[in-house]
C-alpha cells in the first residue's frame, strides 16, 4: 500500500539552501564571480533580534536561493546548540505549514521549531531520519 500526500503537505517547491559560513563577503563574490550569482539580500545581525540576529545574504544561483549565515537562527534563537560551518538546513515552499506541521506531529516527527511568524512568512523546522534540518516555508 501506497501512502498519499495530503494536498496541504505536498511541497509547491525547493526554495533554498542555507550554509553557515566564516565569511559571507568572500561567499558572496565567489557565487557572483563564478556562478554569475545575483545578491537578494542582506542583513545584519544588529538590525535583527532572536531568530533573525543574524548576518546573512540571500544569492540567486540559477533558479534556486543560497542564503549564507554567520549562524544558523535556529541557533541566533537558541533553539538549538552550536552548529558547525556547512550546511544548514534546506526550505520546501508548503501551501499551509500549520496543516503541514499538524500531518508531520501526528506522524512521528520532532520539530525543533514549531511554526512561526517572520514578517510575510510562516516557517517551521524540523529533522528528517538522517538528521538534516529541513524547513517548511509558507508566503502568507
Amino acid at each position: 500500500m501506497v501512502a498519499t500526500v495530503e494536498p496541504d503537505m505536498r511541497p509547491d517547491s525547493f526554495f533554498h539552501v542555507a550554509v553557515k559560513v566564516e565569511d559571507i563577503d568572500e561567499c558572496v563574490a565567489f557565487y557572483r564571480d563564478h556562478f554569475d550569482a545575483e545578491l537578494l539580500e542582506r542583513g545584519d545581525a544588529e538590525s535583527g533580534e532572536g531568530a533573525t540576529a543574524v548576518d546573512h545574504a540571500a544569492l540567486s544561483v540559477a533558479d534556486k536561493r543560497v542564503y549564507f549565515f554567520d549562524r544558523a537562527p535556529y541557533e541566533a534563537a537558541g533553539l538549538v546548540d552550536d552548529v558547525p560551518p556547512g550546511f544548514l538546513h534546506f526550505g520546501f515552499v508548503v501551501p499551509d505549514v500549520e496543516c503541514a506541521h499538524r500531518d508531520l506531529a501526528a506522524a512521528g516527527v520532532d520539530f525543533f521549531m514549531e511554526p512561526t511568524v517572520f514578517g510575510d512568512l510562516e516557517v517551521a523546522f524540523f529533522t528528517d531520519p538522517a538528521g538534516s534540518r529541513v524547513e517548511l516555508i509558507e508566503h502568507r
